[in-house]
């Protein structure tokens, strides 16, 4: 369940690290930028909702591996292991203009099985 009342300041303070790499930046949580999980004209909507939100480190988030071409489910998916107290599937789907199950969590799961199994 996500809690709504915390900042967007206040969230990047407390992930020091990139979701996707999982490299620390204890110098300053803001050498990671937040990546919005809804795309498009939904973007928008996202920079006010932690359910929304990556910490990510710049490969990540612009160069090598943009998370922005990987599906939505991934991205929920790596949400869902990295911040699961803000995961909230059913929010994002929402803000991104679609039914609350438009993304299932049986799709969610599918990409978290596959993480696991490549980092064990």
């Amino acid at each position: 369940m996500s809690n709504e009342h915390i900042t967007r300041e206040q969230w990047e303070y407390e992930h020091w690290f990139c979701f996707a790499c999982r490299a620390f930046h204890v110098e300053s949580p803001y050498a990671l930028h937040t990546h919005e999980i809804p795309r498009g004209v939904f973007r928008q909507k996202a920079f006010k909702v932690p359910a929304a939100w990556l910490r990510l480190c710049l490969t990540h988030h612009d160069e090598v591996d943009d998370l922005s071409v990987w599906p939505i489910a991934r991205q929920l998916a790596l949400k869902y292991l990295m911040d699961r107290g803000y995961y909230d599937r059913v929010k994002v789907n929402l803000l991104r203009g679609r039914q609350p199950e438009a993304i299932t969590e049986e799709e969610v799961m599918v990409y978290v099985r596959q993480f696991k199994e490549a980092n064990p």
